[in-house]
């Protein structure tokens, strides 16, 4: 077991519970080559048997009460045991307002890890708010203003203009916004987070645009907006031929775009590809 902690790579670096086991699986594995899944499984606290192997296959879930128990077996305290539980409990619950909830959860505690390094946090704050990217591409409109009341109720949905001013002053921290002539312009920049918020970064950033997607459906009026979606059945081997077409309309859009001079609204487009059945067995 002390091997165990010696070797544990930090828990908050991962958005599964299951690559975490495996990373610390494999961690061990380098160094003693003949480490099996059953002195893994005894090493966790539970039986020697194949329990543990089952769960990495997804052959059986990894509970709650599991979770605890691999959490006191590495001796996890404070807000290290806090993301682990709530990891667990994410991937094991199926109610969305409360994977919601835990997922705050999650970003709350990255945030205080990263807090020490001010990038690094102002990079999550980036991803935690859906309206900063969309201020970054609004401040390429004529009509893009700095008053942060003006510009919090022109966004869909409004925000307040607290919101609106520490969001441009982000954008600018993040170098995203420069001031040319004494007035805001967007910098073309890619933003690299780096394995420390990168998953996390991307997963918040989706969810919230998935929310304003399902708001716009009652908040949108029809012909302002293009909600639709199809079933279909293919095979698994079609999947990435599908997601090479999806990216190159992407781009087709994006350059249908770039080509207009007259911008006047922002939009964000939401594509969506995910299996909905699974393998017999």
């Amino acid at each position: 077991m002390a091997k165990l902690k010696l070797i544990a790579p930090s828990v908050t670096r991962f958005l599964d519970p299951i690559e975490y086991l495996e990373a610390l699986f494999k961690s061990v594995k380098g160094q003693e080559k003949s480490y099996s899944y059953l002195e893994f499984a005894e090493d966790l606290g539970f039986s020697r048997t194949n329990i543990v192997h089952l769960i990495l296959r997804g052959k059986r879930p990894l509970s709650i009460k599991s979770g605890e128990k691999i959490a006191e077996i590495l001796a996890w305290k404070g807000l290290e045991r806090r993301y682990w539980l709530n990891l667990v409990a994410y991937h094991d619950s199926t109610d969305e307002n409360e994977r919601d909830h835990l997922m705050s959860e999650i970003v709350e505690i990255k945030g205080r890890e990263v807090s020490a390094v001010p990038h690094l946090k102002d990079q999550l704050e980036f991803f935690t708010e859906w309206y900063h990217a969309i201020l970054f591409e609004f401040a390429n409109l004529a009509s893009f203003t700095e008053d942060p009341k003006t510009l919090g109720a022109m966004l869909e949905p409004r925000i307040r203009p607290e919101q609106a001013k520490r969001s441009l002053a982000l954008l600018e921290t993040l170098g995203f916004l420069v001031r040319v002539d004494g007035k805001l312009r967007p910098v073309v920049s890619n933003l690299s987070t780096g394995d420390e918020i990168a998953s996390l970064s991307v997963v918040r950033y989706h969810q919230n645009m998935i929310d304003l997607g399902k708001r716009s459906l009652t908040a949108i009026d029809s012909d302002q907006r293009d909600i639709s979606s199809i079933s279909f059945a293919c095979p698994e081997s079609l999947v990435p031929e599908l997601k090479r077409a999806i990216s190159g309309f992407r781009k087709q859009i994006l350059a249908l775009a770039d080509q207009c001079s007259d911008k006047d609204l922002v939009y964000q487009l939401n594509l969506q590809l995910f299996p909905v059945t699974r393998h017999k067995g």
